[in-house]
């Protein structure tokens, strides 16, 4: 009797367990490694031909949100989490140096300047329910606008031209658009739409209104975002701006002289990172791409011809504001807080 090859058979076994592995290294990945953003140069991009200039003015890593330039150019409103986790107003006498002065200590978002370039409107939580309030940077104390609630919704900037104050208000279930004289009477609603803003030379106002095409892609983190309209308060005309089909768009607002409008709306944003697989036999480590989507800067005319990105990158840019002489601010993500930027549009 023939003696078996027990040495053979032993290998042939050892080969088919080798591929049996490999097949399931690929197909069972145990952990998947995409880059973050380490620093601003990584992370965001600036496009040269629209833009010069470019600044960082903060670098605390602290969590920010709607950055203002007052009219006059040389000062900056934003809130910023507090240790105690509330968002307070923040004010920078030096829109180029990042000292800064906590100016409401409350529950407080939306801050945006009168004309004067010294007192503010922003919206007030202490109590529970979004209403509008009047400070300054003097620390003259506060006025509530509104002293009865009006459902103020805090995620949007209002915005005063003569007097008159235009806001996002609740109403219901539904985001308006709505006007109040800055003594707190006459609030009146003009219709479905948030984020308002007044033209600076005419009596015009630019908002959002919700889009209609089911194939707008919408980031949870930023809802309620649409398409831009433009509404003659004069006649009562409505006018759509501005339509992506495929991301909603926010924070419309008119340059100085009016004739450009910045806003911000999603990107698809592709990365590159790797796939490490891990079995009995150690790691294997494979290059893959991922496909996000990003919030980012555009500019446009006034009548919205010729749009064109500013920002482009794996980091989150928001909260764009015009201020003198062509330039603008805006907030940048960088690690797990936002960053102050400033920089110039070619052009102006």
């Amino acid at each position: 009797m023939k003696k078996k090859n027990v040495p053979h058979l032993i290998s042939i076994i050892a080969v088919v367990i080798l591929l049996i592995l490999a097949v399931a290294s690929e197909s069972m990945p145990t952990a998947i490694s995409l880059p973050t953003a380490k620093n601003d140069a990584v992370s965001v991009s600036w496009d040269e031909g629209k833009t010069f200039g470019v600044t960082r003015i903060t670098n605390d890593g602290l969590p920010k949100n709607w950055v203002r330039v007052s009219p006059d150019g040389t000062k900056l409103l934003y809130t910023e989490a507090s240790k105690a986790g509330n968002w307070q107003i923040v004010y920078l006498r030096d829109a180029n140096n990042p000292a800064k002065t906590p100016l409401v200590a409350e529950i407080a978002f939306s801050p945006s300047w009168y004309e004067d370039s010294n007192r503010f409107l922003y919206v007030s939580y202490e109590n529970g329910t979004g209403r509008l309030v009047r400070s300054n940077t003097s620390g003259g104390g506060k006025t509530y606008i509104s002293r009865a609630p009006i459902g103020q919704n805090g995620d949007d900037l209002p915005s005063i031209k003569n007097g008159l104050i235009v806001f996002t208000a609740i109403d219901g279930k539904q985001l308006k658009i709505a006007t109040v004289k800055e003594n707190g009477t006459e609030t009146t609603f003009i219709g479905e739409g948030r984020s308002p803003s007044w033209h600076p030379k005419e009596d015009k106002i630019l908002f959002i209104r919700s889009g209609s095409d089911p194939n707008q892609q919408q980031n949870n983190a930023y809802y309620y975002g649409g398409d831009i309209f433009e509404l003659d308060v004069k006649s009562g005309q409505f006018t759509q701006i501005y339509s992506d089909p495929q991301f909603y768009c926010y924070e419309p607002s008119y340059s100085p002289d009016g004739k450009r409008i910045l806003f911000t709306k999603g990107t698809f944003v592709r990365t590159t990172g790797t796939r490490i697989t891990t079995n009995i036999l150690g790691s294997n480590k494979k290059t893959i791409s991922d496909e996000t989507i990003k919030r980012h800067i555009y500019i446009m005319n006034a009548d919205g011809t010729n749009v064109s990105p500013i920002s482009s990158g794996n980091a989150t840019v928001i909260s764009p504001s015009w201020g003198q002489n062509g330039e603008i601010f805006c907030l940048v993500s960088i690690g797990n807080g936002f960053e102050i930027y400033k920089m110039r549009i070619r052009g102006d």
